[in-house]
């Protein structure tokens, strides 16, 4: 590959994640910090990349890494990212990814086709009750600490990315057993001593909260009468939690390979086989929005009763 055919590469790739030829520009002004204009013609090809400027580029976008070594890497590899929740940075590090990810997912008019074995990140999200009791959770806090109180800051990321989910349209497909993990895990931190009884009393109420706005979103159609949503319920799910955002011109699939690790993809390759897998648990989910009354009734009936049979 020429050092032009290279160049062109890393720009489409900077495209694909960033947006736009000028989004890519304007990046390229501020990491190389170079003029517009200068940066405008290395994005074009007409000034070369030099090998200081590729490094910058890199440590800002670590995917073109997977342009650079197209050429040794097996068919099987790939570069990515992980997040993790292990402490406030990591945590309002990973909400800030999240929130820039949605808006483009926006911008782009994207889809969000979510898989969820276990409650939802954006379930969490939607309370601060739960958010803290969850990230404390995830961060391994709680058992030896206590709970991660919440500042405003990183109360505020939460809502954000909670409001930019609501304006994403969604098809999600939940496992019927999807509550059945919170009331044992919040009545075992009470027991212990990690939170008390008022503070266990408050988390069944937003749940049960939660569980009936999904229930409104499902019979609506959307999500406090903004992005649409397609919820369905299976009896199983053989996946991890995650979604996959998709545009027809962006693709990012968003999974977690454990409680407190979320990693993010681009690979075509597997975001076809999780769109695969997706569409399969979707063939034999029972969809209960806008016209399955009893279907909607049953599944979160089911939800509800399993929330009050453990207060």
């Amino acid at each position: 590959m020429g050092d032009g055919q290279f160049q062109a590469k890393i720009m489409q790739a900077l495209t694909l994640h960033i947006g736009s030829g000028e989004m890519v520009c304007k990046w390229l002004q501020r990491v190389l910090d170079l003029e517009y204009s200068t940066a405008r013609r290395k994005y074009k090809g007409d000034i070369k990349i030099s090998l200081a400027q590729f490094d910058k580029i890199v440590k800002g976008a670590p995917y073109v890494l997977t342009v650079a070594l197209d050429s040794v890497l097996s068919q099987n590899t790939f570069l990515t990212t992980y997040s993790s929740f292990r402490d406030k940075r990591e945590v309002i590090a990973y909400l800030k990814v999240i929130i820039k990810r949605f808006e483009k997912g926006l911008a782009h008019k994207a889809c969000l086709r979510y898989v969820a074995r276990d409650l939802p990140l954006f379930f969490f999200l939607a309370d601060r009750r739960l958010a803290e009791f969850k990230i404390s959770i995830w961060s391994h806090q709680l058992g030896d600490k206590g709970l991660m109180k919440m500042d405003i800051e990183t109360y505020s990321l939460c809502k954000e990315v909670h409001r930019l989910y609501m304006h994403l349209e969604s098809i999600e497909v939940w496992s019927k057993s999807v509550l059945s993990k919170q009331p044992r895990m919040i009545n075992w931190f009470c027991d212990i001593k990690r939170i008390d009884e008022g503070y266990r009393k408050g988390l069944y109420e937003a749940l049960h909260e939660q569980v009936v706005r999904y229930k409104d979103w499902s019979a609506s159609g959307l999500k406090d009468g903004h992005g649409e949503i397609d919820l369905l319920f299976t009896d199983f799910i053989t996946m991890n939690n995650g979604g996959l955002l998709e545009a027809p011109s962006m693709r990012h699939l968003m999974t977690a390979i454990s409680s407190v690790n979320f990693v993010t993809f681009d690979d075509p390759v597997l975001c076809k086989n999780f769109t695969d897998e997706f569409e399969q648990h979707r063939s034999y989910a029972t969809s209960v929005t806008c016209q399955n009354t009893l279907q909607r009734e049953l599944c979160f009936d089911y939800l509800l009763k399993e929330l009050s049979s453990n207060f």
